[in-house]
């Protein structure tokens, strides 16, 4: 349980608390307003001069058109990216940048209906260069809804792209949850003929829905661009959610007549807003944030009720409705956030994953209860088996496990499901702990003794992951969590449950591994070449050591891709990172900065002359004819090196001064190595 709470404080405040290096740089300047733009200002390509445009208040009820306006100052050249604070639900909007003129530089659309390529993922971001000088931006806005205000709001391009990362994995790990729990508890509502099981993996259904389409996961994986899904879903979950409740908390009319009633009456309020919805589709959200009001309020209220009755889950139930309601209730009437890069959407989310991942311990204390009582209650073997056979169906390791005061470990009781995932009977763990340690990693097995040792020392909750080697799967990754007591003797014992989260580890490594890698070629991208820069810089000063940075691009590849067409284009470019790559040691880096461009990190080596030979050894390989399916490929590049520090101190001015020799070698004609120290006065 303390797990649960701590992932889901954190969530929240990832959220919450404002990153100050996503926050503008100091030679941006930005502040906006919103507007209400005259009638003939808005299709002109000059834009409306100041004292035409009124500062007006908005509310994000009921959707329509809405202006903002953006005054930026730039001191100094910038590479940004024009993107939306607080939401991201929009079916539709326009940038238009004008410089101080008034005259438009270029205009930028998109949304939800629009059937454009992302430029980042799940965000509605697009890349903007500006020069240095004073801008303005005007957007045009138009939803049926808005969830919230979604303020235009411009960020450093190298600072986005590092920070958006972290609401992506938050996104997709949600909602990953989301799935894996709705189909466990549809699964457990089939085998055990579950009601409420079934209504609880339908109220998951409606806010994956809802989740998916509203963060853009739908729009940019599938197409979907149906934007009532952000609405609709909720609409039929909210009400799923009552019945929940309902069934959870053994709520009859005969018993709890109140409770009941005033559930039916709720149910039949949220039922009445799908008409409603149908006949102001415009206000449907707006139904939607009422419902999730009306359910919270009523789960507390039962939950409340039902705890000062004496029902241990009730008090489960409260505590997770509770911590849930807050962070939902804040989301519902929220119209901007402090963080501009997290959305009001991403607090929804985690309101959300708090209420199924608390419920989730809710049904583990219940299997906990249930163990707990035959163990102690009923010592027959028709009631031990009794206890196995109810153990062994749910989805993982139930288990009694010992400590005894001379430190000695016996587990008296393991359910079947030990033999999937340690390999081992029940039998042979009980008769012999040693058989469980074994399968422990190597690496692994201190932590875990400390770990155990450590909740039995202070009373508290067991909660660790730790791989084990089994000789017929290979290695896996399971998660304990166990709650302790003292028994009279000085016993510690143990009540818990082992699930195998091989599964989520992969997909958190390979989530981690697609964050930091090219898809085509599965070199570092650009926010991972960036980091490992700025750490071999770190150490090149530490250690007093040089490094030289390669910018390479590849010569007239767009005739490659007109001639050939962009798959062969493609098959070339992995084959000639592979030809970079081979040629560099295992400490050097070779990343793919987009389209043709490469760039290569040599760290601490003795000078220019090594520099330049590794360099001259890239462009030999790239030189050589490539075989794409059976064609010849011919193919130049033309490289800039830079050198740390006789070229530049930073990892700003150092990759600067690659870039430009690589240009000025493109200019020459490509084929050929140029230096930043080519470029200096006297050279």
């Amino acid at each position: 349980m303390s797990f649960v709470v701590g992932l889901c404080l954190s969530l929240l405040t990832l959220w919450a608390l404002p990153l100050t290096a996503a926050e503008p740089g100091r030679h941006l300047h930005q502040s906006g307003r919103w507007i209400a733009m005259p009638p003939d200002g808005a299709v002109t390509p000059v834009a409306p001069p100041r004292d035409q445009l009124t500062t007006v208040a908005v509310q994000p009820a009921g959707g329509g058109v809405l202006w903002y306006e953006l005054d930026v100052t730039l001191e100094e050249p910038a590479e940004l990216v024009l993107d939306f604070a607080s939401s991201s639900t929009l079916n539709g909007f326009i940038h238009r940048v004008y410089d101080d003129d008034d005259r438009l530089i270029t205009e930028i659309s998109g949304g939800l209906q629009h059937h454009q390529d992302y430029e980042y993922f799940l965000r509605h971001g697009r890349s903007l260069d500006l020069p240095a000088g004073q801008f303005r931006i005007l957007t045009r806005m138009e939803s049926p809804f808005y969830l919230a205000l979604p303020e235009p709001y411009l960020f450093e391009r190298q600072d986005y792209e590092r920070r958006i990362p972290l609401t992506q994995s938050l996104t997709l790990v949600g909602l990953g949850i989301f799935f894996a729990l709705m189909f466990y508890y549809a699964v457990m509502a089939v085998w055990r003929r579950s009601h409420t099981d079934l209504l609880y993996a339908l109220f998951i259904l409606g806010n994956l829905l809802y989740n998916g389409a509203a963060l853009l996961v739908y729009s940019q994986l599938f197409g979907w661009t149906w934007f009532y899904l952000i609405s609709t879903p909720i609409l039929f979950s909210n009400v799923v959610y009552i019945g929940f409740v309902i069934r959870l908390l053994r709520i009859t009319r005969d018993t709890h007549p109140a409770l009941f009633w005033l559930g039916m009456g709720a149910i039949g309020v949220l039922v009445s807003f799908w008409p409603m919805a149908l006949l102001a589709p415009n206000w449907s959200l707006e139904f939607c944030r009422v419902g999730v009001a009306i359910f919270a309020l009523y789960g507390l209220t039962c939950g409340i009720a039902r705890s000062l009755q004496g029902s241990k889950v009730a008090r489960l139930y409260l505590f997770a409705n509770a911590a849930f309601a807050v962070p939902a209730l804040l989301a519902i009437s929220m119209k901007s956030t402090s963080n501009p890069i997290f959305l009001v959407e991403h607090l929804g989310m985690v309101a959300v994953l708090i209420e199924v991942l608390l419920l989730a311990q809710v049904v583990s204390y219940q299997i906990g209860q249930v163990y707990k009582a035959r163990a102690e209650g009923e010592a027959t073997l028709e009631r031990v088996q009794l206890l196995d056979n109810l153990t062994a169906q749910a989805p993982g390791v139930i288990y009694q496990f010992e400590m005894a005061p001379d430190g000695r470990f016996r587990m008296p009781f393991s359910s079947r499901r030990i033999e999937e995932y340690l390999e081992i009977t029940p039998t042979e763990a009980s008769e012999d702990i040693q058989a469980v340690f074994d399968r422990v990693h190597p690496e692994d097995y201190n932590d875990l003794f400390a770990s155990i040792i450590q909740s039995a020392r202070h009373l508290t909750t067991w909660h660790t992951e730790f791989r084990v080697v089994l000789p017929i799967q290979g290695m896996h990754w399971l998660e304990g969590n166990a709650q302790p007591e003292r028994l009279e003797d000085g016993t510690t014992r143990w009540y818990g449950f082992i699930s195998d989260v091989t599964e989520r580890k992969q997909i958190e490594e390979h989530m981690r591994h697609m964050a930091q890698h090219d898809p085509l070629t599965n070199l570092p991208n650009r926010a991972l070449f960036a980091d490992r820069l700025e750490q071999a810089l770190r150490s090149a000063q530490r250690h007093r050591t040089q490094l030289a940075l390669m910018f390479i691009d590849l010569d007239d590849f767009k005739v490659v891709n007109d001639h050939y067409g962009h798959e062969l284009g493609d098959e070339l470019l992995k084959q000639v990172s592979q030809a970079m790559t081979v040629n560099l040691r295992a400490a050097d880096t070779v990343a793919r900065m987009g389209g043709d461009e490469f760039v290569v990190l040599l760290d601490d080596i003795t000078g220019a002359d090594e520099a330049r030979t590794v360099a001259e050894k890239i462009r030999h390989a790239c030189a050589q004819p490539f075989q794409v399916r059976q064609i010849p490929m011919h193919i130049s590049t033309s490289i800039g090196l830079a050198l740390y520090p006789h070229d530049a101190i930073t990892d700003a001015d150092l990759i600067r001064a690659a870039d430009q020799a690589m240009y000025r070698a493109k200019e020459a004609g490509g084929n050929q190595i140029h230096t930043a120290a080519d470029l200096s006065p006297g050279a």
